[in-house]
């Protein structure tokens, strides 16, 4: 198993139990690219290319003062950062550009977030339209563009504290999302919304993977309340399982002290038995069953705040 885990002790890749250290500064959110390297982004506002060979390099800086989310689609790759923004890359990461539009999106007004300044917290990439794509705002909702970001539509989610996005791989009209007041679904691409998961013990969710090829089955993460409560009190994270699209969920993972963060539940890609969760306070757990049961297969990473699949 090969994964780039971006965090606090900054970007590893973690291969068969060996740390290799690739940068040093705290990552918050990270991507693979189609070149099958790892385009990761700080909390300064810098992207970080890394590859399989162990190297690391800094091709941007200053894009936004912060990239809290990244997601590649189809050749392109968009970031969004703090002050609340969207950017592209065509290049693989080499090189970006703003898009000015986001900054006049609908209702911006009423963005707001408690730290003082809203945020892109999350991106969601249409599988086969690269002009289509889905951006998050902590907390000001979610916002879709059909013309790969010249103009923007508030998609009115019930619950603006918007926290992960996830199209899904199979049904492209189906959004998965997670929020600071439950988990949603819209089977229309946002036109309407669900509530899932009504019966959770937990309610702030974060985590989030739909499957590549199972279109019911996706699984969330779900903590006691927000991260500024977890070390005083513990995160009490579960992490829930649902095989009919989040109407109902198992709990297949209970009462974690470490939260799990927006970008650090994922399932891969290309062998979808294979689940991997990580933890503020720095334990992965794995699962070859396609979310069944989770053994912790690593500690001592840090406050991880997102993994990707090599």
């Amino acid at each position: 198993m090969r994964l780039f885990i971006g965090g606090s002790k900054g970007l590893v890749l973690f291969e068969d139990d060996e740390v290799t250290q690739l940068h040093d500064e705290p990552i918050v959110a990270a991507v693979r690219s189609s070149a099958g390297r790892v385009v990761a982004g700080t909390e300064s506002g810098k992207i970080v290319l890394g590859d399989l060979s162990g190297d690391a390099r800094v091709s941007a800086k200053d894009i936004g003062d912060g990239i809290h989310g990244l997601a590649a689609a189809n050749g392109s790759l968009m970031a969004g950062t703090i002050p609340a923004g969207a950017w592209v890359s065509k290049d693989q990461g080499e090189s970006w550009k703003e898009l000015p539009a986001f900054a006049d999106a609908p209702n911006n007004q009423n963005w707001s977030a408690p730290w003082g300044t809203p945020l892109v917290s999350a991106i969601g990439a249409h599988p086969k339209d690269s002009k289509t794509l889905y951006l998050g705002v902590e907390v000001g909702g979610i916002y879709r563009t059909r013309d790969g970001g010249k103009k923007w539509f508030d998609l009115e989610i019930p619950a603006p504290d918007v926290h992960s996005i996830q199209v899904s791989p199979v049904k492209h009209d189906r959004i998965y999302v997670t929020t600071g007041e439950g988990a949603f679904c819209s089977d229309d691409e946002g036109f309407s919304w669900r509530k899932m998961g009504t019966a959770n013990g937990r309610q702030y969710t974060m985590g989030l993977a739909a499957h590549p090829v199972e279109a019911d089955r996706v699984i969330i993460s779900a903590a006691a309340g927000p991260p500024s409560m977890w070390k005083k009190l513990g995160a009490r994270c579960d992490i829930y399982l649902s095989t009919d699209a989040g109407r109902r969920f198992r709990t297949v993972a209970k009462g974690l002290k470490g939260g799990v963060q927006r970008k650090a539940l994922v399932i891969n890609p290309k062998v979808p038995s294979e689940v991997v969760f990580g933890t503020s306070t720095g334990e992965m757990f794995y699962s070859n069953d396609g979310g069944e049961n989770f053994d912790r297969v690593a500690a001592k990473l840090g406050d991880i705040r997102t993994i990707v699949f090599a």
